[in-house]
């Protein structure tokens, strides 16, 4: 049998397992108080993501208890939210390829809850981007849980007036996609919130898409662009294929024509091999070529000589999309060259 001391040493260590599983028990419950009661739910967008157009993104969150919340886009801090009810809006504008999106609620240095969200901002006028495996596309407007979640504040269905609004305040769609206009050139229907002039609000599964190709419906304003580019011999690729939006943005842009980068940046990102410089002419001694970009454009000093000063982005009857009705190199040259 036992000594006394022995079964004093075996009731203490009983007594003392007892009291550890009542802590360990007591730690976990307040884990899951917390935990139910998270003091932000993030709604949208959802993890891996990928983003196209002008790589313009709405996060939003929905805080449950007071907290300090913080934001961080690729490890920058952003603003302060707008707040309504409860509800967090931030505008996001990504950079090209992965982002990295965090959110954290502080409680003085202590940060209490964390998600983070991946997002892919793809562009098919990038260098060496490549859709990671797993993400896709989560359009906003057709997400099951928008009406339940966003209808409380926003109007999400059209009303006649979205079709010309006075204002840009009186467009249903202004209170979101505000932001997307915040550049120095503006489109005209965008300029106006003619959002609808545009945007189908009966697409489905999607709601306000545009058709694929897009160029019928650019055509419907840009009558004499359609009666060049058809009258033409030869078309360049976009504009044979339709695709207006590989290079220009429909809603604004900090480059003219709405372009996505400045002319001689979005040539040379398909056509990379001219990048180079050496172009037109390398040859001789020096091995000196034509420039193709860096000096005043003859026909048009005041802005900057590239690609579109010898060939028509868009369409010609000379194969190589010449300006100036030349057939020939001969005639292109003599144009500016005439010695």
């Amino acid at each position: 049998m036992p000594s006394s001391k022995s079964l004093i040493k075996m009731r203490c260590l009983h007594r003392i397992s007892q009291l550890l599983v009542c802590v360990l028990g007591i730690v976990l419950f307040e884990g899951e108080a917390r935990a139910s009661s998270a003091p932000f739910a993030l709604l949208h967008p959802p993890d891996r993501t990928v983003v196209g157009g002008a790589g313009l993104v709405h996060l939003v969150l929905e805080t449950k208890a007071p907290a300090n919340i913080v934001v961080r886009l690729n490890g920058k801090p952003l603003d302060a939210s707008k707040i309504v009810k409860q509800i967090h809006h931030y505008f996001l504008r990504l950079e090209l390829g992965l982002n990295n999106v965090e959110v954290q609620a502080m409680e003085g240095r202590t940060v209490v809850r964390q998600e983070k969200r991946e997002i892919y901002f793809f562009s098919p006028i990038a260098k060496g981007l490549e859709i990671p495996q797993g993400f896709r596309a989560n359009f906003f407007h057709g997400a099951a849980s928008t009406g339940e979640g966003c209808s409380g504040c926003h109007r999400l269905d059209p009303k006649e007036s979205d079709r010309l609004p006075a204002r840009p305040t009186d467009s249903s769609c202004y209170a979101c996609h505000w932001g997307m206009l915040q550049f120095k050139q503006v489109h005209g229907p965008a300029a106006l919130w003619n959002c609808l002039s545009c945007h189908n609000e009966s697409s489905s599964p999607l709601r306000y898409a545009t058709p694929v190709p897009v160029r019928d419906l650019c055509y419907g304003c840009h009558k004499d662009q359609k009666e060049y580019f058809f009258s033409s011999q030869y078309q360049h690729g976009p504009t044979a294929t339709g695709m207006c939006t590989i290079c220009h943005n429909p809603h604004a842009s900090d480059n003219e024509f709405w372009l996505k980068k400045e002319p001689w940046d979005l040539c040379t990102t398909c056509h990379a091999e001219k990048a180079s410089g050496r172009h037109v002419l390398a040859w001789g001694p020096t091995g000196d070529t034509h420039p193709t970009r860096g000096r005043p454009d003859p026909m048009k000093p005041d802005r900057e000589f590239s690609c579109r000063s010898c060939h028509n982005p868009h369409a010609s009857n000379a194969p190589k999309l010449w300006n100036f009705d030349a057939r020939t190199a001969y005639q292109l040259c003599w144009t500016c060259h005439q010695k």
